[in-house]
């Protein structure tokens, strides 16, 4: 059980939304929620349903939800929630509230980041955890670090390092863009890019594919420990909010 819950707080960190940064501070993409089954060993164990909305003009809100599905929810009751709410300030992404919700059914965890742009300072709380974390341009939540790395993707730049803030600690992810590669998903075979995340002398790496034909919407996403797949996140379907 505990082993099925790391599983959806990968998904809930990595089932996030690729969209592409426009130099404006509008929205850079037509808001839509977007529906993922997720696997565990080749076996479907949850869905995972991630929504963009826009709360007002040069505004963002993203969230993140994952629960057990079929078998598993008869076993595990739990699921896991996360949403961000924050603005698009001359082309920069700047989150400004951060939470995550983990419930197991017999515990639950949260985890909270606040960002002060002004001060240059996050406070953050995960549990009983607390910090007060250094805050410089390009360092983001789990939720909002896909909004960075699709934007730099669709600038035809991507560095090959990110910084995000999960739970109390600041963490640095080496990027590698794979190139271009052709997939088969539930809406049919598409173009995607392929990008690695991963961090040296770890044994385990996440890849994720989006479409540029999709506003560079995540499609597929594997996380592997020693070259095997343990698990996977697929897109089923897409619905765009006018």
């Amino acid at each position: 059980m505990k082993r099925l819950f790391r599983v959806f707080a990968m998904a809930g960190v990595f089932a996030l939304n690729a969209v592409a940064v426009a130099a404006a501070d509008d929205l850079p993409v037509t808001p839509y929620q977007a529906h993922y089954e997720v696997y565990a060993s080749g076996f479907s164990v949850g869905d995972a349903v991630v929504t963009l909305t826009s709360p007002g003009p040069g505004d963002y809100r993203m969230t993140s939800d994952v629960t057990p599905n079929g078998l598993v929810a008869l076993l595990a009751s739990g699921k896991i929630r996360e949403q961000v709410d924050g603005a698009i300030d001359k082309g920069a992404i700047q989150p400004s509230r951060y939470e995550r919700l983990l419930n197991t059914g017999r515990k639950s965890t949260e985890m909270q980041l606040q960002f002060d742009w002004a001060t240059g300072q996050v406070q953050a709380r995960n549990g009983s955890d607390q910090a007060v974390l250094p805050l410089s341009p390009g360092t983001v939540d789990p939720l909002s670090l896909q909004l960075l790395v699709m934007g730099d993707l669709k600038r035809g730049h991507v560095p090959t390092q990110y910084s995000l803030i999960d739970k109390v600690e600041i963490k640095t992810y080496q990027i590698r863009d794979q190139g271009e590669e052709m997939l088969d998903t539930s809406l049919g075979r598409l173009k995607t890019r392929r990008i690695n995340q991963y961090t040296p002398g770890k044994t385990r790496m996440t890849t994720f594919w989006v479409a540029p034909e999709l506003q560079y919407l995540l499609v597929r996403i594997v996380q592997e420990k020693n070259g095997k797949e343990e698990v996977r996140m697929d897109l089923r379907a897409v619905e765009r909010k006018p």
